[in-house]
């Protein structure tokens, strides 16, 4: 969003914060007594947690509020608004709307997840992106209420419908077109620059990282993945080198340590800003990677199993076994342990040549198979 740009298109979440914050603060503006209603989508309670207060002043100033999200149960809402339960199948589950009417004024944010992400952004709610539009059009702000009282149907309470009818029947005169231009190019002005402002820098918690190879570990990516939402689609890599153990007890923690800062490195080639590496445990590693399609994650796990099991090219020539599982899933916390259950069914490879005993046989009897 730019200065003279168009109010809609792909829409960042830093720019639908912007618009709805303002959006909401015209709810809240003093000066008249007018019927209002609010209609706003979160998609999820962890959402609106962030806005529970400002939904709170709205309610007691409003002659309906009502908020719709994905939860399990009826969610803990302040007195005054009304919850609508969404199912996560449905459109209306990705969308992020908020609607505010009155006789005389306007405003409305709609916005479609895309399940899509900027690669460059630092952590993955920031990176979210929309389709959609804002603006403080009477007209557009009407459109939308109308289709949220059908949208959301008789989940609605019928008191709630009724007031929002009264205030829908209470919209007659013109809308005031120059007034709402004119408002909103400043707004979209001052959008704008707030947008292109650099965000705050969030604080790196403290032991983010694995010591020995400055990969994060599955704490420190808390801050990173953000709420705990279902709504961003991730890519999991699992990568296990089952020879890592081995390896320290035959040559010593120092080639150890150096083939874990090889491992390390390939791990962290390719990836996109946004992408995060982590160590698990001692022969365990995992890529999360926001938005990844299929065939692209199970290509880069494929190009990493090879690349890994190459590093016997490369000092100190040890020749490792790695293995590789993947899954997209939008489940938090996230399915380590059904990963697991994923590369068990994968052959463990063992060191070769063994540090000790007779050499494998063919038959598995224990009898070697040279005379």
């Amino acid at each position: 969003m730019t200065d003279g740009e168009a109010r809609a298109g792909v829409l960042s979440k830093r720019a639908l914060v912007i618009a709805s914050h303002a959006v909401e603060r015209a709810a809240l503006a003093e000066g008249t007594d007018e019927n209002m209603v609010v209609l706003a989508l979160f998609q999820r309670l962890p959402y609106f947690e962030r806005e529970r207060e400002v939904y709170a002043r709205i309610a007691r100033r409003a002659a309906v509020t009502v908020v719709g999200m994905v939860d399990s149960g009826r969610p803990d809402l302040p007195h005054g608004v009304t919850p609508v339960l969404l199912r996560s199948e449905e459109n209306l589950a990705r969308e992020w709307s908020v609607a505010v009417l009155t006789p005389t004024f306007g405003g409305s944010v709609v916005a479609q997840d895309l399940d899509d992400v900027d690669p460059s952004a630092t952590s993955v709610e920031a990176a979210r992106r929309f389709q959609g539009r804002w603006g403080f059009r009477r007209d557009e702000a009407y459109a939308e209420v109308v289709r949220l009282r059908d949208a959301l149907g008789d989940r609605l309470p019928p008191t709630a419908r009724i007031k929002i009818d009264e205030v829908l029947k209470s919209v007659t005169t013109p809308a005031a077109a120059p007034v709402e231009n004119r408002a909103e190019a400043a707004l979209r002005h001052l959008a704008g620059r707030l947008e292109r402002q650099a965000p705050p820098k969030p604080v790196e918690p403290a032991l983010a990282t694995d010591p020995d190879t400055g990969l994060a570990t599955m704490a420190g990516i808390s801050g990173w993945l953000g709420a705990s939402t279902d709504t961003v689609p991730l890519g999991l890599i699992l990568i296990t080198v089952d020879d890592l153990d081995e390896v320290g007890r035959r040559h010593g923690n120092r080639v150890k340590m150096h083939t874990e800062q090889n491992i390390a490195d390939l791990i962290r080639e390719d990836l996109r800003p946004l992408d995060r590496a982590v160590r698990l445990g001692n022969a365990e590693f995992l890529l999360v990677q926001p938005a990844l399609e299929s065939a692209d994650l199970t290509e880069r796990s494929l190009r990493l199993e090879r690349r890994l099991g190459a590093l016997h090219t490369t000092y100190p020539f040890v020749d490792l076994h790695p293995r590789t599982t993947t899954m997209l899933t939008r489940k938090r916390p996230l399915p380590v342990n059904s990963l697991r259950a994923q590369l068990k069914t994968v052959p463990t490879a063992v060191l070769w040549p063994p540090s000790h005993g007779m050499l494998p046989t063919p038959n598995g009897n224990g009898s070697p198979w040279f005379h």
